[in-house]
C-alpha cells in the first residue's frame, strides 16, 4: 500500500469521526433522583402518607433504621449502576454487595421475633397483610429502574448480568423505601417479607428482562 493510499483511508476514517458528548455521572444521578422523587409523589398522591409522618412526628426506631437500611441500599445499587456507564477499565462496582449484606439485617431481625412469636409471624406472611406493599413498592420504584435503565442503554456495560442485577436492586429499594412512607405497619416482619420481597423481584426481574437488552 502506497503512502498516498494510507493518507486516504486514514482521511477516510477521520472524517467519518463525530464529537461525543462526555458522559455526566451528575446528569445520571439527577435522572435516578427524579425517578425517585416522581414515584414518591405519584404514590403518597394516591394513598397518602402513613398517620405519624402526616402528624409531624418520627416514626418508631426499627421501622426507621429499616427504611435508612433500605435507602442506603438503593443509593449504593444506583450509584453502582451510574459508573458502569462510564468509560473505563477496571473499575470496582462492588460497593452495593456490602449495603445488600448490611440490609439482611432486615430478615434475620425478623426470624429473631419470629421464634418468639409464631403467632404475629404467621399474621404477617399472611398474603392480605402485605401484598399490596409488595405491588406497590415494585411498582414505585420503576421510575428508577426506567432512569437506570435508558443511562446504561446508551453506554453498553461490559457486565450486563451485573448492570441487570444493580439496576433491578437500586429500583426496588427506591420502592421499598417509597412504600415505607405510605405503610402504616411498624412490624418488622413484615417489613422484612413484604417490603424485602419488592427489592428481590425487582432485582430478579433486572436480571431476568433488562440484562439481555443490555448486551452489546
Amino acid at each position: 500500500m502506497t503512502d498516498a493510499s494510507i493518507d486516504a483511508l486514514i482521511d477516510g476514517l477521520a472524517g467519518d469521526l463525530r464529537p461525543v458528548k462526555p458522559r455526566r455521572i451528575v446528569r445520571g444521578s439527577l435522572w435516578v433522583a427524579a425517578g425517585w422523587l416522581v414515584g414518591a409523589a405519584a404514590l403518597l398522591w394516591l394513598t397518602g402518607m402513613r398517620h405519624d409522618l402526616a402528624a409531624g412526628t418520627m416514626m418508631p426506631a426499627l421501622p426507621l433504621l429499616a427504611f435508612w437500611t433500605i435507602v442506603a441500599l438503593g443509593v449504593a445499587a444506583a450509584w453502582s449502576a451510574l459508573r458502569m456507564g462510564l468509560p473505563g477499565v477496571g473499575r470496582d462496582y462492588s460497593g452495593w454487595h456490602w449495603a445488600g449484606l448490611a440490609a439482611l439485617a432486615l430478615p434475620v431481625t425478623a426470624i429473631v421475633i419470629g421464634f418468639g412469636d409464631h403467632h404475629a409471624a404467621m399474621e404477617a406472611a399472611r398474603p392480605e397483610n402485605g401484598m399490596r406493599c409488595m405491588i406497590e413498592g415494585v411498582v414505585s420504584g420503576l421510575g428508577v429502574g426506567v432512569a437506570l435503565f435508558a443511562w446504561l442503554k446508551r453506554a453498553a456495560p461490559t457486565s450486563p448480568t451485573r448492570a441487570g442485577w444493580a439496576i433491578g436492586i437500586a429500583a426496588g429499594a427506591a420502592g421499598a423505601t417509597i412504600v415505607a412512607l405510605h405503610c402504616a405497619s411498624n412490624d418488622m416482619m413484615h417489613i422484612a417479607l413484604w417490603h424485602g420481597l419488592a427489592v428481590a423481584l425487582s432485582g430478579v426481574a433486572g436480571r431476568i428482562l433488562l440484562a439481555p437488552l443490555l448486551r452489546w
